[in-house]
Order: C-alpha cells, then sequence, then structure tokens
C-alpha cells in the first residue's frame, strides 16, 4: 500500500516540524560551505520566524508535504520586489527541504508544481531560486525543472 503524501499551505501547528526540517536544511547549506555557520540560536530562532512569516501570506509562501499530521517536506518562498524589471515581482524560494526517506519520489516537482499554482492564482509570473553554489544536488534538480541561471551573487567577508 502506497504512502498518501499530500501537499498543501502550512498552518501553525506545523511550526515545529518545519523548524526542524529549515534546521536540517541550514546544517546540510552549512556541510556545503562553511562560510553558511549555522548561529548557535538557529534552532530558537527558525520557529519565531515562521510563526512570523505564516502571519504574513501575501509576502511568503510556505508549503508543507505531510503523511498524515508528520511533516515530511517544507518550501519557503519570498515575494520579492524588482522596481526596475518586468515583472514587478519575483518569487524566490529560499528554503527547500525533503527528509532523506522521501527524496528521489516526484515530491520535490510536485512541490514545486504547486508553489507554482499558487503563485499563478495570485498573480505572480516569475520563480527564481537561491541556494548554496556548491550543491550540485540542488542545481541538478532545478535544471531538470526547466529553471535557468540567472544571476550571480558574490561575497567579501573580512
Amino acid at each position: 500500500m502506497a504512502v498518501e503524501i499530500k501537499i498543501r499551505k502550512a498552518k501553525k501547528e506545523d511550526i515545529g516540524e518545519m523548524a526542524v526540517l529549515i534546521y536540517r536544511l541550514k546544517k546540510l547549506n552549512e556541510e556545503f560551505d562553511t562560510h553558511f555557520k549555522v548561529s548557535s540560536d538557529a534552532e530558537k530562532r527558525i520557529p519565531e520566524y515562521l510563526e512570523r512569516i505564516l502571519n504574513e501570506p501575501d509576502r511568503f509562501f510556505v508549503i508543507v508535504a505531510t503523511i498524515g499530521s508528520k511533516v515530511v517536506a517544507v518550501l519557503k518562498a519570498d515575494v520579492r520586489e524588482r522596481i526596475s524589471y518586468e515583472p514587478p515581482q519575483d518569487i524566490r524560494i529560499t528554503d527547500f527541504y525533503i527528509a532523506p526517506e522521501h527524496r528521489r519520489s516526484g515530491l520535490g516537482k510536485r512541490m514545486i508544481s504547486e508553489l507554482k499554482s499558487q503563485m499563478r492564482s495570485s498573480g505572480y509570473k516569475l520563480l527564481t531560486v537561491e541556494f548554496p553554489t556548491f550543491n550540485v544536488i540542488a542545481k541538478n534538480f532545478y535544471m531538470k525543472e526547466k529553471f535557468v541561471e540567472n544571476i550571480t551573487v558574490l561575497r567579501y567577508i573580512e
């Protein structure tokens, strides 16, 4: 019997499990690049942040995948202004994590599809994503989903 995974907008009661997954994502990013050092208070701050953004549905898209009541994946995207370009906003995926046991099952593709559906119904047309440069797994996934390289961000740290 196949396990039914549902994809839906996140709710306040998902915050605890979403926070664990986001924290795991940040620790994974730290493995790809040590300049993504996870702060010592991240586990405390992430749930607070999630609670705040769930109260701003016009500025953020937050989607979860669940099995029963258990959250097994989370995707967060920000509405960003592009004052000099058309379209005037983009939706930027900044956090996307699927529990390892549910990867390579088509779930990522389904979650991106749900985000596209939600953004279309909200009038948005441009979807972008950010992730650490050395995360070739993420890059390959997004390229398969027809994303193309768009912008380069460099960093300088003293």
